[in-house]
């Protein structure tokens, strides 16, 4: 909790004060002991701590202007842009600064103290004007198509530009006097000049009512520069103690600028991740209440079947109890009409013990008795159930019957539900005159029996072929689709398939027919009898 108050505080600016203050503290007493102890450093060491230090800023600026770039790319921020352009412009110039010294190998022109000093403040009015116009103008959102471009074409301009410096050096103004030994006054007024727009740029960012974390570390980048540059205007040799101090405070405030640089861009990330946590929760949330929703649906169906299955139940036992000759003679129209009645109830009963089937499977209350029985004598069971119905419509069903007793070891009750579903949906889709046929066997190479449905029906178009097993769903579902159904029985199937680690797939082709065939795990004669004992 305290470091999200100290976070706040330092976004509103209540601690810019005090933090300024301590690295004013700190630039002061370094200047005091570079003062206290001053001294020239021995040329060769200079040279090798110089070298470390600028490529040390050399690598970050680098740095930044590619970071700068690429959230420039996704956000489109001006700021950004300017800071991509000015690292681009100042890391060439800072290197070359450090190769123009005394002692280093000449650098396209002969290496002096001048040289090194005029790429110096050149590469610090680059800097400053480009921190001060990035401050200033960069809250502003602008589009460059092909931004690619931006950091090679910056880059290539800043070698020339270099290089045009370089080789006319002679008709620039001196920034140091080789006979006092010590910088001209246009270099000192120009390093004022440097000053005074890092000093704008500080005012400009924290005249804000609210400070950005980026901005407040762009801030505290500018106020360290100060101290750099104001370092270097108290040195008297280029070798000196202030030189080496100016550049250890400029390491620093390139460090800040990277860090606010970073932290803009880590920061949309955060930003992003956090509306990504959101629509989480709320996916989660709307989840938990589809699930819930589920429940409740899964819960009114069972109760409702229930509650449905008792007086359907007294309708089919009246009925046939009142269609017994042995309860009262009857006309003919009066036993069609009752037929008619003891049909319906017991297709919708079928149906209402589907919706309970699938309620139980849904909440996990199924459970499996799983015996070994021969598979002939379950589809003839089956057959003989729904054969009056294949008759009705004028369909001939057929069922093989191969040499031996093929053993199923398998739910025999859920086995015979799964084939029913099937005819029924063969029944169901195959016109009047047409054909349906039942096999079973052993697929020796996958281990599992299989049975197989295949009708003459009107077929399934290959891109319909995953939506059947969907619950309530049917290739027609307008009202006034031609074949009648819940759209519930493959589905079924399919489920009661799964649960006994089987596997249910279909062949068809449209106006020419399908084939259903479920295949359920074969076992072994030792894996049966452990099953049985245990």
């Amino acid at each position: 909790m305290r470091s999200n108050s100290y976070k706040e505080r330092l976004l509103t600016g209540e601690r810019f004060l005090a933090t300024a203050a301590a690295w004013f503290l700190l630039f002061v007493i370094l200047v005091y002991l570079a003062g206290r102890y001053y001294t020239i450093i021995g040329h060769e060491m200079f040279l090798v701590n110089h070298m470390v230090i600028e490529t040390a800023i050399v690598a970050v600026a680098f740095c930044a202007a590619l970071m700068s770039w690429y959230d420039y790319k996704y956000k489109h921020e001006l700021k950004m842009l300017i800071l991509s352009l000015t690292f681009c412009l100042v890391a060439p110039f800072e290197f070359a600064h450090a190769l123009s010294y005394l002692g280093m190998p000449d650098f396209i022109t002969p290496n002096s103290v001048d040289k090194a000093s005029t790429l110096f403040i050149i590469t610090k009015i680059f800097l400053a004007a480009g921190l001060l116009i990035a401050v200033m103008f960069g809250e502003r959102i602008i589009v460059i198509h092909k931004s690619a471009l931006i950091p090679l074409f910056s880059a290539l301009t800043s070698v020339i530009l270099l290089y045009l410096v370089i080789t006319n050096l002679s008709t620039l103004p001196d920034m140091y006097d080789l006979a006092a030994g010590s910088q001209t006054k246009l270099k000192i007024y120009l390093g004022y000049l440097v000053l005074t727009m890092e000093a704008f740029a500080v005012f400009w960012i924290f005249k804000k009512k609210r400070i950005a974390s980026k901005d407040f570390y762009l801030g505290m980048a500018l106020i360290i520069i100060i101290m750099s540059d104001l370092s270097f205007t108290y040195y008297s040799s280029p070798y000196d103690t202030y030189n080496i101090l100016g550049h250890l405070f400029q390491v620093l405030s390139f460090a800040f600028i990277f860090k606010a640089i970073i932290d803009d861009a880590v920061g949309m990330l955060y930003e992003s991740n956090k509306t990504l946590e959101m629509q989480q929760e709320m996916l989660a949330e709307k989840n938990q209440q589809l699930q819930e929703a589920d429940r409740h649906k899964d819960e009114f169906l069972a109760n409702t079947s229930h509650e449905l299955r008792t007086p359907l139940s007294a309708i089919i036992a009246f009925t046939e109890m009142i269609l017994d000759e042995r309860t009262g003679t009857l006309n003919e129209t009066q036993k069609d009409y009752l037929d008619e009645i003891s049909d319906s109830s017991k297709e919708l009963l079928w149906r209402i013990n589907g919706f309970l089937d699938l309620s139980k499977i849904a909440s996990g209350k199924t459970v499996l008795y799983k015996e070994e029985f021969g598979i002939n004598n379950l589809l003839e069971e089956v057959s003989r159930e729904l054969k009056p119905l294949f008759s009705q419509k004028g369909l001939t069903i057929e069922i093989p019957r191969p040499d031996g007793q093929l053993k199923f070891w398998a739910d025999r009750e859920k086995t015979g539900l799964i084939l029913a579903n099937l005819l029924s949906n063969a029944l169901k889709f195959t016109a009047p005159g047409g054909r349906v046929t039942v096999e079973t066997g052993v697929d020796e190479l996958r281990q599992e029996y299989y049975i197989s449905v295949t009708d003459t029906g009107i077929g399934i178009d290959p891109v319909d072929q995953e939506k059947i097993f969907q619950p309530f769903q049917q290739l027609d579902s307008t009202i006034s689709r031609k074949y009648r159904g819940t759209g519930i029985g493959l589905t079924l199937a399919k489920k009661l398939v799964d649960l006994q680690e089987g596997s249910i797939e279909v062949m068809s082709k449209i106006n020419a027919g399908s084939t259903f065939t479920f295949r359920l795990p074969a076992r072994k004669y030792d894996e049966v009898q452990k099953e049985i004992l245990t």
